[in-house]
């Protein structure tokens, strides 16, 4: 997880993607539990690191500090990506 130190945020990858594989999985499961529509962003998109973004700014006053670093770590890494292009 992200440790904040000296105003900088350092953060272990390889351990983060590892927990996302199950983190991801487990989350969509318990929407469907629910009965609750889901929307999936891919890496490959160039709107997802934004989108992200946005959901951030929309919750930076009520979500958990945690999950907020979690999606700015997903959209940094989404950034990353390749091969991005324009949704299809």
């Amino acid at each position: 997880m992200p440790i904040a130190q000296q105003g900088k945020i350092f953060v272990n990858k390889e351990a983060m993607i590892e927990n996302a594989k199950t983190r991801d999985y487990e989350c969509h499961k318990k929407a469907v539990e629910r009965g609750q529509q889901t929307f999936t962003l891919v890496a490959q998109d160039r709107s997802s690191p934004k989108t992200i973004a946005f959901w951030i700014l929309e919750n930076i006053e009520t979500a958990p500090a945690e999950k907020l670093h979690e999606a700015l770590f997903e959209a940094l890494i989404m950034r990353e990506h390749p091969n991005r292009k324009n949704a299809d």
